[in-house]
């Protein structure tokens, strides 16, 4: 969330110009981002020889 009484700059040549006290215009609602790979690709991760719990190492 935005600060009170914010300030916005704009980049500008010679000298930028700042806008003081601008008021919210957004709000954050929340959300996520997630992967979800498809039901292939979980099967060719699952077939992939790795270092998982199933794995037995000969000794």
């Amino acid at each position: 969330m935005q600060d009170e009484g914010a300030t916005f700059t704009i980049p500008k040549q010679p000298v930028r110009h700042r806008v003081h006290g601008i008021e919210t215009f957004n709000v954050l609602r929340g959300g996520e981002y997630l992967f979800m790979p498809s039901l292939s690709a979980l099967r060719w991760l699952a077939e992939q020889p790795g270092e998982g719990a199933a794995r037995q190492t000969p000794g």
